[in-house]
């Protein structure tokens, strides 16, 4: 597993070796983030269900200016610190919650915490993908104009709004696809 862009493209990162852990391959990632493009330059992200931090790390390699990774499995915290530690010369915010994904957002909104990006990738088999979208309605913490991605199975179906969220676009690569989410009073589809 490697950085596929930015300051730290190259970067080989450390893998799960046990069951459970599913890290996004560095082709959806290099794809996600080319269409993502210049929007991560000083963006706050937030990266759930981070396993092993690749998706913020490339974040944090393509500019983005603070990530906040939420991990609570303590072999993924574990890799996750590990990757993090590799990095270097890291001028952006870094923070990891070890923490339950569903008590932490409730927690981010009663601060009044917003994101320009949130990546959504839990374990496939819990199905998880809507439940995480209407907490993240309900506690505004999608900043005006910014993006949701979620992972999620290719044959998995979602309804295409969730709270005050809309898809606005999906693509498909090989079994996973990548939904883009937005807030309902944002601009046109892109």
């Amino acid at each position: 597993m490697r950085v596929t862009g930015g300051k730290y493209r190259g970067l080989t990162l450390s893998g799960p070796s046990h069951q459970g852990l599913r890290p996004t391959t560095d082709m959806v990632r290099a794809a996600l983030f080319n269409i993502l493009g210049p929007t991560l330059e000083g963006a706050r992200v937030l990266d759930l269900f981070a396993g092993s931090g690749a998706l913020g790390i490339e974040a944090l390699s393509r500019g983005a200016g603070a990530v906040s990774l939420v991990e609570q499995d303590p072999r993924g915290l574990h890799l996750l610190k590990q990757n993090l530690q590799r990095l270097r010369d890291v001028t952006a915010e870094v923070r990891v919650f070890p923490a339950d994904v569903f008590r932490i957002l409730p927690k981010f909104g009663r601060k009044g915490l917003q994101f320009d990006l949130i990546l959504i990738d839990p374990p496939y088999h819990a199905n998880l993908w809507l439940t995480v979208l209407e907490l993240i309605s309900r506690h505004t913490l999608l900043a005006p104009g910014g993006r949701i991605v979620l992972e999620i199975a290719k044959q998995a179906e979602l309804p295409p709004a969730a709270g005050d969220l809309r898809r606005v676009d999906k693509r498909f690569y090989g079994d996973v696809s990548l939904e883009f989410w937005q807030n309902k009073t944002d601009g046109a589809d892109e």
